[in-house]
């Protein structure tokens, strides 16, 4: 399922969006961030990165309840 603000990357965007994120992270201005890193062995992991308990438990819910 595919949400209506999710955002399709060539390789290329996909690595400058994460470099953007993680300076992002590194100055302040990203708290929270959740991805599904799909493996080519057809596996995924979640992860939650940043934030406090309550944000990371509410951003895992999010990614879980939007994706699956």
């Amino acid at each position: 399922m595919i949400q209506e603000d999710a955002v399709l990357l060539c390789e290329d965007a996909a690595l400058a969006t994460l470099r953007e994120l993680l300076h992002e992270a590194e100055f302040g201005s990203l708290n929270c961030i959740a991805l599904r890193v799909y493996c080519s062995d057809g596996s995924w992991k979640d992860l939650v990165l940043g934030g406090i308990e309550k944000e990371q438990a509410k951003a895992r819910a999010h990614l879980r309840g939007s994706i699956e």
